[in-house]
């Protein structure tokens, strides 16, 4: 990919996107950060060098790509800097990386610069391992019809695919990636909570948990999540249910409601599934249900 690039925001994002791209032949132009230590530090994991690292923005001005790798918070700021002071030549593409933001909050009146926004699908909680991942990555995206060219290319060098939304819809696609990633966190640490009332260390407890999630996933890549659905709920095993209520009314009242709500989910799911028969979806229902409406009520 025989494309001059600069980067803008050289955190955990930045820096894995700027490796792959330089690995398929990307033309770093600048790497650019608020902190020069920090900058230079990112260019020797991007493979890039030092030299390039500055904290000047104008350092941009020959790039035909400037990704910024900011925080949400920022990207209209500095988008706005960038073409208020006439950085970007004509032509050029600004993409950001946030899934929640479209690509008009980058827009600046008289600016020809192309807009895209263009969110990898993977957690990023270490920048050797996104890297690694980034091959297996899906890409959502939207934004100018001119810069999209670009962002398919830049999709297919770092070996992902590139899927296109409605601008409209990224607050409850980003929704959507929370849930299935952020709070499936949250719920491994509930998870883990629970186990520590039975005497586990919180450690030895998400180690223990890990093998079943690693084994849930593989079902759900193999079958779905009707197919890949397992434990009591889908069984229809109603006492197992409510003698899950009463150890958590022991415990903790908050999880207990959380466990009801993921509960009646779960039962849509196994009843829509076609794996849990109508009267016994009813049920499990009624038992879930009556926990909720009881804490509405106090």
């Amino acid at each position: 990919m025989n494309i001059h690039f600069a980067l803008i925001g050289p955190g955990r994002v930045g820096s894995a996107i700027a490796k792959a791209l330089l690995q398929k032949g990307g033309l770093p132009v600048s790497i650019i950060g608020r902190n020069l230590a920090a900058t230079r530090e990112a260019c020797d994991f991007i493979g890039c060098n030092p030299d390039q690292a500055t904290t000047d923005l104008h350092c941009a001005g020959g790039a035909d790509l400037i990704l910024l790798a900011v925080p949400d918070d920022s990207i209209a700021a500095i988008a706005h800097q960038l073409q208020q002071q006439n950085i970007p030549k004509p032509g050029t593409v600004l993409l950001h990386f946030s899934g929640v933001h479209t690509a008009a909050i980058m827009r600046y009146p008289e600016s020809r610069a192309c807009l895209f926004s263009l969110h990898p699908l993977l957690p990023f909680a270490d920048c050797q391992q996104a890297y690694e991942r980034l091959k297996h990555a899906p890409y959502i995206g939207e934004g100018d019809d001119t810069a999209r060219r670009i962002a398919e290319t830049l999709c297919t060098a770092l070996g992902g695919r590139l899927q296109i939304i409605s601008p409209h819809r990224k607050p409850l696609y980003h929704a959507a990636v929370c849930m299935a990633s952020n709070y499936l966190v949250t719920l491994i640490a509930a998870a883990t909570d629970l186990l520590k009332e039975c005497g586990i260390d919180p450690d030895q407890g998400e180690a223990l948990l890990l093998p079943l999630l690693e084994a849930t996933l593989e079902n759900v890549a193999g079958g779905g999540t009707g197919n890949g659905l397992t434990g009591p709920v889908v069984r229809g095993d109603k006492g197992t249910i409510e003698a899950h209520i009463q150890a958590l009314k022991q415990v903790d009242a908050g999880l207990l409601d959380l466990y009801c709500l993921l509960g009646t989910r779960t039962v849509l799911l196994a009843e829509n599934s076609g794996r849990l028969n109508t009267v016994a979806a009813q049920k499990i229902r009624k038992l879930l249900n009556k926990r909720q409406l009881t804490n509405f009520r106090t």
